[in-house]
């Protein structure tokens, strides 16, 4: 099951009316939201049900103990590692088994070995990339102190499972979803709107935008490089920018506005990331959870410990790029896009460290930097990059990556270029959500949220009727659930 296929929309409203007719108390609403997210899981591979429960037990059991006054450090420290070694070890076994047995046997083969390992062809479980970094995000938050642990079993295995973030999160913290479900919630108009604008928001992103530019554009241009003209990959590799946006970025929006029709706020997961003028912005505006955590739970513990990694800023990028690229997929593409933006982090990094100490000298560097000219060469240069980067993200292997990057700046392609209507109207949805989040124009949301209820609920409604003329409601997977 998924937010685009026919069964929600029968799932979602039963389990709407069984959580808000039954008792406004926090276990009712707790297990009914609990049930019905182990029913959503089970519904991909139910054996695989067994991962999560038992993952969830360990670290209950884990997290409590750490907060246990008799328990001695190192005891907090072996179990911190039983319960890391437990997941980590999961995600790797499933997600990256079979790519280092291919990657072993190939270093073998390259040296006259031809005995091989064997790979294994195991089913990937539903989003266990996002849960696993929840649960250890959560550990290691109890490990340090910094929360206290869930009191209630029934709590804790709803923050690991909530099948609104499950398949693809936002990732949350135990700090900003638990407090909410230790209590009961109350069903408000506010809550009700919210939740069905976000989802509106990111079906429409999903259904209509990232659906029409991956079908009329992205999945021709990177079949076949080779047959297209350079601008033609030019615009395909655009469109893929705005693809995985919509596809993700609509995912999300998903996501919370089905949290919150049951009073529940997860994080916000994209912040109008093609307005970023740097490396550094841009990943505070795209997948916000994923780097969030990156940077939290790698990234500050290298750079700032006591041992050899201590302010090395430029390895713990690298560091962290790296395991991004891992962590989006067991293939070399990925590790080389991922290593692409290690690269282009560094040189940021490296390039406000130098233009600081100009700025020191001289304050007519200053002035520059605060000028629009900087800003529209910084904002070009960022997108460029980053769009250049996907390349290799969305190449289906090394090969055709590299017969992409070649065309788009020599092509024999000889292929036409056109663009529909729907693909132009695609676009300018795009460009039109990024608008409204630069001054002024972002007042312009503010104004739409003002309008009365029953005029937005017959645009939600002439909206609906409209995507699904155009696209079925059951068109399409999501790009990151593969993730």
């Amino acid at each position: 099951m998924s937010f685009t296929n026919i069964e929600f929309l029968f799932f979602l409203p039963v389990v709407f009316l069984l959580y808000w007719l039954g008792p406004a108390k926090r276990v009712y609403q707790n297990f009914i939201l609990l049930a019905a997210s182990y029913l959503f899981y089970g519904s991909w591979h139910w054996q695989l049900l067994i991962l999560i429960v038992a993952g969830t037990w360990l670290d209950y059991y884990v997290s409590r103990k750490f907060a246990d006054e008799s328990t001695d450090e190192s005891k907090r420290k072996r179990l911190l590692v039983i319960s890391l070694v437990f997941s980590l070890g999961c995600l790797g076994f499933f997600k990256y088994a079979g790519f280092f047995a291919t990657a072993a046997n190939d270093a073998l083969q390259s040296i006259g070995i031809q005995n091989s390992l064997p790979v294994l062809k195991l089913i990937l479980p539903l989003g266990i990339s996002y849960w696993t970094l929840q649960r250890v995000g959560y550990v290691l938050d109890t490990y340090w102190r910094r929360i206290k642990p869930a009191d209630s079993l029934l709590d804790f295995s709803l923050f690991v499972c909530f099948f609104g973030q499950v398949a693809a999160g936002p990732i949350s913290r135990g700090s900003e979803l638990l407090p909410q479900l230790q209590k009961a919630r109350t069903l408000t108009p506010q809550w009700i709107t919210a939740g069905c604008f976000a989802f509106l928001l990111g079906y429409t992103l999903k259904a209509f935008v990232g659906e029409i530019l991956g079908e009329s554009i992205v999945s021709r241009a990177f079949t076949s490089p080779e047959l297209y003209s350079t601008l033609y990959l030019w615009l395909g590799v655009f469109a893929f920018a705005g693809q995985v946006f919509a596809d993700f970025a609509g995912y999300s929006l998903m996501a919370i506005g089905t949290a919150r029709v049951f009073a529940i706020e997860l994080p916000q997961n994209f912040n109008a990331p093609f307005i970023s003028r740097s490396l550094p912005e841009l990943w505070r505006r795209w997948h916000i959870t994923l780097n969030r955590w990156l940077f939290e739970y790698i990234f500050t513990p290298l750079t700032t410990s006591k041992g050899w990694f201590r302010s090395r800023m430029d390895l713990g990028l690298l560091i962290v790029f790296a395991t991004s690229g891992l962590w989006h997929g067991a293939a070399w593409t990925y590790v080389c896009w991922g290593l692409m933006h290690a690269l282009g982090m560094v040189v940021q990094r490296n390039w406000d460290v130098l233009y600081r100490s100009w700025c020191r000298r001289n304050r007519a560097f200053v002035t520059i930097r605060k000028s629009s000219v900087y800003s529209l060469v910084s904002w070009l240069l960022t997108l460029l990059f980053f769009v250049l980067t996907l390349v290799p993200f969305r190449a289906p292997d090394m090969q055709v990556a590299v017969n992409y990057f070649k065309g788009l700046f020599q092509s024999n392609g000889a292929e036409a270029l056109a663009i529909s209507p729907l693909v132009v109207l695609s676009f300018a949805f795009i460009v039109g959500m990024h608008l409204v989040e630069i001054n002024p124009l972002h007042r312009l949301k503010d104004f739409y949220l003002k309008i009365p209820p029953l005029v937005r609920g017959f645009a939600y409604g002439l909206a609906v009727a409209l995507l699904i003329l155009i696209v079925p409601f059951s068109k399409g997977t999501f790009i990151y659930q593969q993730f």
